[in-house]
């Protein structure tokens, strides 16, 4: 037994010899701090690599070595080489080539035990981190994930890749969480406006749901914030309906006096009143400004007097001051700018009514805001265009990742669905187990391998039989 002992630290003794001697390094040679960290991670991904390596070989020794495990197929070929890309670099390992007898296939079936597809050049795991990094960053900056070995770079083209096939998660709550009880919920919306190669727009939604605002006028924050955006290219019901199980999942609806729904006035908004029972619009006070500003045209006078009529709802006097700015109009495109405002009034005064209604309660909307920050921050604050896959992906991505979900993990878990357990051969785990137990034989081979274990520094023969003492 002490020979298979060996033979399993004879395969990690020069990566976990390495890792030591830059133990040494650091303390002959006077590296800083920073310098030893570069050198700490270099030597643990090599360690990392030489584990994964060791994990799909066992795993396809047992194959190989147990029928019973593969009934069906039979050996085809030993011994065909995979280099595959994982978080830690590349990893080179060795796997059997079976045949199925019945069907004449062939496959590498640790491959499949593992998640590695036919053609696959890149780990799940790396994939999933590529695709978190590119909801912050672009496709390019994404793919340049290693920054200490320019070989481990991938194409901005496989991250965008990897972007369009990661899983969406839906915003749902577990079913046996007691729901909540609140007098009001508010919810906010708005869109993004993302360019795309025809030269026309993209307008990915964004619906913000809160329980109010609280802290510091300075620092006001969302009280149990959630969020839920896309293309949803005239699929706006599939939008409200998230919204709506959301709401009924999480909230008692029963207790809640009234469900506040902001924004610019659009339909797609409107419609969200129309489908959620019990919501009321309120028309976002930002938009009503700019149309105030639009149809004054720059006389302080009749825009402090909008301004007043809008906030008492005094439909007589606003519609009052777009006659009279009407009346000093010199050219038909103010005319126009201040019969577009009417009709904007007009068509939102429902919106504008519900200011005093809710007065005190409604805290605002900050819907443009949250649009700048989850979307324009990424898509359109810059010149670029986009395609429709590509925005329809990335916006869910940055809801997402908004609403605390981990992109990565998301997606190594679609990925990997179905994976059977992995399992290794039962000679390679009884000789780990071995070795773990033996620590006469691991100190004997790093006694006998680490020169400075015999040198004349009595520190640091102290600090490195501290290091092999301790595993």
């Amino acid at each position: 037994m002490k020979s298979l002992v060996l033979e399993w630290v004879q395969q990690v003794r020069g990566v976990f010899l390495r890792f030591v001697k830059k133990v040494s390094e650091s303390l002959e040679s006077g590296l800083n701090y920073q310098e030893f960290q570069s050198e700490l991670s270099r030597e643990l991904d090599a360690l990392g690599r030489e584990a994964l390596r060791l994990v799909i070989e066992a795993c396809d020794e047992r194959l190989l070595e147990e029928p019973e495990a593969r009934p069906g197929w039979v050996v085809a070929r030993r011994g065909d080489r995979k280099r595959l890309l994982t978080v830690f670099g590349y990893v080179d390992y060795e796997r059997t080539y079976f045949k199925h007898k019945a069907s004449g296939r062939h496959e590498y079936l640790a491959d499949r035990h593992v998640g590695v597809v036919p053609h696959q050049r890149i780990d799940v795991g790396l994939k999933g981190a590529l695709v978190e990094r590119a909801a912050e960053r672009s496709y390019r900056k994404s793919g340049r994930w290693h920054e200490g070995d320019e070989a481990r770079h991938v194409s901005g083209q496989t991250v965008m890749k990897a972007v369009h096939n990661a899983p969406i998660v839906p915003m749902t709550t577990r079913s046996s969480r007691e729901k909540r009880k609140v007098e009001y919920l508010f919810i906010e919306a708005d869109e993004d406006h993302v360019g795309n190669r025809s030269g026309a727009r993209w307008q990915p939604r964004l619906v913000t749901v809160h329980e109010g605002r609280e802290g510091p006028a300075w620092r006001r924050r969302l009280v149990n914030k959630r969020q839920f955006g896309g293309l949803y290219l005239q699929r706006t019901e599939e939008l409200w309906h998230e919204v709506w199980r959301y709401l009924d999942e999480t909230y008692e609806l029963e207790e809640v006096a009234a469900i506040l729904v902001s924004g610019d006035g659009a339909g797609w908004i409107r419609a969200g009143c129309e489908y959620i029972p019990g919501s009321v619009f309120v028309l976002d006070r930002y938009h009503a400004g700019k149309y105030v500003t639009q149809a004054a045209g720059g006389n302080q006078g009749l825009y402090g007097r909008m301004r007043r009529a809008l906030a008492s709802a005094d439909r007589r006097e606003l519609s009052d001051a777009l006659e009279e700015a009407e009346r000093e109009a010199q050219t038909a495109s103010r005319r126009e700018a201040i019969d577009e405002a009417r009709r904007y009034f007009k068509r939102n005064w429902d919106g504008i009514a519900a200011w005093g209604t809710f007065r005190g309660v409604w805290p605002g909307c900050s819907a443009e805001g949250q649009v700048s920050h989850l979307y324009a921050a990424r898509m359109s604050s810059r010149p670029m265009a986009w395609g429709r896959k590509g925005v329809e992906q990335m916006s869910r991505l940055r809801v997402m990742q908004a609403n605390g979900v981990s992109i990565r993990q998301a997606y190594v878990r679609e990925h990997t669905r179905g994976l059977p357990p992995l399992r290794l051969s039962a000679r390679r785990l009884q000789v780990m187990r071995q070795a773990l137990n033996d620590q006469s034989v691991l100190g004997g081979i790093l006694f006998e391998n680490v020169p400075a274990l015999g040198g004349s520094s009595y520190t640091l023969r102290r600090a490195l039989k501290s290091i092999i003492y301790g595993l």
